[in-house]
């Protein structure tokens, strides 16, 4: 076993008086289009919560899709060790049967472990229930609108299977909705972790620090929120970014310019995004962020729950989003590829015991690294598997780097050929190659520096022979 530092006893920076809690909030689909970011999305309790929190600039996924990236993060393995690669990643239960999974890791040392909401792919099933002290199933109707339950309801019906419209302006109250109820449940919980009541959501109280992991499933699609919150913008202000290209030679096959997971939904029209309506492109555009400032309000009032029990002074808060999103980049929607904007995610740590994790960091991260990082924070060894690296040097220096680079992968068809598109970013760049088998077959790569839209690609053999060593090097420490 790795040995952790029992950092909570041994540094001065952290006077937390007994382990911390955890409050752990997963967001689906939220690239870090935040206020805090600088993005024009409207949040402003994440904002708040940044503001005495340590802000990742640049913390990358492990692989661009729901399942396989909080799969790789709870268990502290890259795809590429595991071999599970897909949205649902079925069967990934028994196939890391004796794998400890990090609920599992907390649970087994002393932590009240409790989930809700979209942690692992699915929300009330696969979602290793026998790891958790108590696993909330919580479910609700997608759509409220009766245009929107209309399509719906014709769904089977047409040449395209339906999903209802991309977008909605719900009418009625916000209560209605699944994240809105998600909220309000890990508000009781907190509640009844206070008062050791018997009476409450959990079943079974115990005097132990808790892991709360809360997962919020807007901004995935479909963009349904609260007309309020649609009100917050002006769609006619809204316009496809700059970045409309891909860089020469990239496969055309592995950027997913047909965004496929959008033509699922009954508004949308099968030709390519290329050829979308400006009207369609600025609802879409609008929707994604009405639907990340709905967000932003449910992690408002679960913050305002935790200060409101008394646990903000010893609870450990992380915000993470499981992947990136293209929001027009490369004339494209979704994410499922290598891409910088697929890749990228938000990444918040609140530590109210450590005076140094405040302000922001541009320390290359990975996903995978918080498996390792909230390990050592509980006083916990790291189990031996764990592929990550622990973030607490960069928490107790923001200036400190523990990676030369962050390391993603993704499966895409190149050139008739099954391919994993391996990818690295670099400080100042982004290096994928597709590989069959182990053999590369294709590479590009972009210094983000100067373009940091990714359109285009540098031909410097002497700089794409090392960041080729580099890759190499970052897959093989992968599969080990």
């Amino acid at each position: 076993m790795k040995k952790a530092l029992l950092l909570f006893f041994l540094t001065p920076l952290v006077c937390l008086a007994k382990q911390p809690n955890i409050l752990f909030i997963a967001v689906d689909d939220l690239r870090p289009e935040l206020g805090v970011y600088g993005a024009r999305a409207i949040t402003p309790n994440i904002d708040k919560l940044a503001a005495k929190s340590l802000v990742f600039n640049r913390a990358y996924c492990n692989q661009a899709v729901c399942g396989a990236s909080r799969t790789s993060l709870m268990s502290g393995l890259y795809p590429e060790k595991t071999g599970l690669r897909s949205f649902h990643v079925e069967g990934w239960e028994k196939k890391l049967a004796g794998t400890i999974k990090l609920n599992q890791h907390l649970k087994d040392n002393g932590y009240l472990t409790l989930g809700l909401g979209k942690i692992y792919h699915d929300t009330a099933r696969h979602v290793d229930e026998e790891h958790w002290n108590q696993w909330f199933p919580l479910g609700s109707e997608e759509y409220f609108a009766e245009e929107s339950l209309a399509l719906v309801a014709s769904a089977g019906k047409l040449e395209k299977p339906l999903r209802g419209p991309a977008t909605e302006a719900s009418p009625g109250p916000e209560d209605q909705h699944l994240d809105f109820q998600r909220a309000t449940l890990a508000s009781k919980i907190l509640a009844q972790l206070q008062s050791k009541s018997t009476d409450g959501p959990v079943s079974e109280m115990a005097d132990k620090p808790f892991f709360l992991a809360v997962g919020f499933t807007k901004p995935h699609l479909p963009f349904v929120a609260p007309r309020k919150y649609w009100d917050l913008y002006d769609r006619e202000d809204f316009n496809l970014p700059d970045n409309l290209g891909i860089p020469p030679g990239y496969p055309v096959s592995a950027a997913n310019q047909d965004a496929g997971e959008l033509h699922a939904y009954g508004d949308i029209p099968s030709s390519s995004p290329k050829q979308f309506p400006d009207e369609l492109n600025r609802r879409l555009l609008h929707g994604y962020h009405a639907a990340t400032s709905f967000t932003d309000a449910n992690i408002g009032r679960l913050l305002d729950s935790l200060e409101k029990n008394g646990f903000a002074d010893n609870t450990v808060v992380v915000l993470w989003g499981d992947h990136g999103w293209k929001l027009g980049d490369h004339h494209s929607w979704c994410k499922h590829t290598n891409l910088e904007v697929d890749t990228r995610v938000p990444l918040i740590i609140h530590h109210p015991g450590m005076t140094s994790a405040v302000g922001s960091t541009d320390s290359l991260v990975e996903l995978i690294d918080l498996y390792p990082t909230l390990s050592e924070l509980a006083g916990l060894e790291i189990p031996d598997h764990v592929q990550g690296k622990s973030l607490v040097p960069i928490l107790k220096d923001p200036s400190a780097t523990i990676r030369d680079s962050a390391y993603s992968s993704y499966p895409a068809r190149v050139d008739n050929r099954n391919t994993i598109g391996h990818s690295i970013r670099t400080d100042h760049f982004r290096y994928t190659e597709w590989w069959a088998g182990n053999k590369p077959i294709q590479a590009v790569a972009t210094n983000l520096t100067e373009d940091p839209g990714e359109t285009t690609a540098i031909n410097d053999a002497e700089q794409l022979r090392k960041l080729s060593a580099m890759l190499k090097e970052r897959v093989v420490d992968s599969r080990e």
